[in-house]
């Protein structure tokens, strides 16, 4: 041990958070350093079949729901109070943790309030610019600002990927401001880059295709739904975060449904599939990339992060982008499947390594002033 006790706090909206912020608490561990993982309960079975040896401690978090018909930013901005009330019960409790554990470093994963003028905080993002539909771009700025000023109250900013042109995600995190406080990190994976090419377990013959279900209510049904009409004469293997209906299972025979898969089912599953479709969440995004792996990305209609990146993205590393309205156009896509190139090289691979070692040694020389 290096004496180092590491508080570490995604959001919990959604699993996308949660993932990222494994190979840090892992490598952290690797390292010497004892791990908290600090967060909703909802992210409890995941982490602690991710986490073995680090210790869980529940600060409850905001449920955001979506909608069916209605923009989801307007969703979102319609639970902003309850967003804002989030951050200083958050902060709250941080301040209780801090004093039951006394932490060395605390970091934090776009939860605004976690953060501890007296503990070394690292705020990570990778919406340094939160996007807004066309008619409301003239927002942005606005929300830029007010970003920052959360950003500074944190010691560090780390943002999950690439310097430079040949990015992930594009304006999100460059060609805007950047705080004096920021470094890139490199993009995160849960899963290791080089891996070997073996059949899922549960799942024979080749090829099939692999549909990660995640996200919240009600878009995630609706895509399972939309999804698997298209694809009902394609041999498929469903992830999914949480349960599927036991009648939809049973309608659907052709399909292979694994319910909150570990993650080396999930590797192996996405490994050996012929075309990977999930959400434009950065997160997935991140992960395919690192595994070579390009797919077909479905934003979800009205959240505009999803929306800005599966524009980014289309037609570059492997990605193509489909709208949730178009997935009739799926059996098609399916039959091209050659067009998805690998996402990352190895100098890519070895360039995102290089910046996550030097994130993690840059947070175990920091010391709060």
């Amino acid at each position: 041990m290096n004496g180092m006790t590491v508080l570490v706090s995604p959001l919990n909206w959604g699993f996308g958070h949660a993932g990222r912020m494994i190979p840090v608490a892992l490598e952290l561990k690797r390292r010497g350093c004892e791990v908290i993982f600090a967060g909703d309960v909802s992210l409890f079975e995941m982490a602690g079949r991710e986490l073995p040896g680090i210790r869980l401690v529940e600060i409850p978090g905001l449920r955001i729901r979506y909608s069916r018909r209605l923009p989801q930013y307007i969703c979102i901005f319609l639970q902003l109070p309850r967003i804002i009330a989030s951050a200083f019960a958050e902060h709250r409790s941080l301040r209780r943790l801090v004093k039951e554990m006394n932490p060395s470093l605390i970091i934090s994963d776009n939860r605004f309030g976690f953060y501890h003028r007296k503990v070394y905080s690292v705020y990570v993002t990778h919406q340094l610019r939160i996007p807004f539909p066309v008619l409301l771009r003239f927002m942005e700025p606005l929300a830029a600002w007010l970003h920052r000023m959360i950003i500074d109250r944190y010691d560090l900013c780390l943002v999950p990927d690439f310097p430079g042109d040949r990015n992930l995600s594009g304006r999100l995190s460059h060609e805007v401001w950047l705080p004096q406080n920021m470094i890139y990190m490199g993009p995160l994976s849960r899963f290791d880059s080089y891996y070997e090419y073996e059949d899922a377990v549960g799942v024979t013959g080749n090829p099939y295709v692999c549909l990660i279900l995640s996200g919240p209510e009600p878009q995630r049904t609706m895509l399972l739904e939309k999804a698997s009409e298209a694809m009902h004469s394609i041999k498929s293997v469903i992830l999914s975060t949480d349960a599927v209906p036991h009648n939809f299972t049973e309608a659907h025979p052709e399909i292979t449904f694994i319910t909150a898969p570990d993650r080396a089912t999930m590797r192996r599953i996405i490994a050996s599939s012929s075309l990977v479709i999930t959400r434009a969440g950065y997160t997935s995004v991140m992960e395919l990339f690192l595994m070579g792996r390009g797919a077909v990305i479905i934003p979800t209609p009205g959240q505009t992060e999803q929306e800005y990146l599966g524009m980014h993205l289309n037609g570059k590393y492997g990605f193509n982008t489909l709208q949730q309205g178009e997935l009739e156009l799926l059996p098609g896509i399916v039959s091209g499947i050659a067009e998805f190139a690998a996402a990352a090289s190895d100098a890519d691979i070895s360039f995102a390594k290089a910046l996550f070692e030097k994130a993690i040694d840059c947070l175990l020389e920091q010391k709060k002033k």
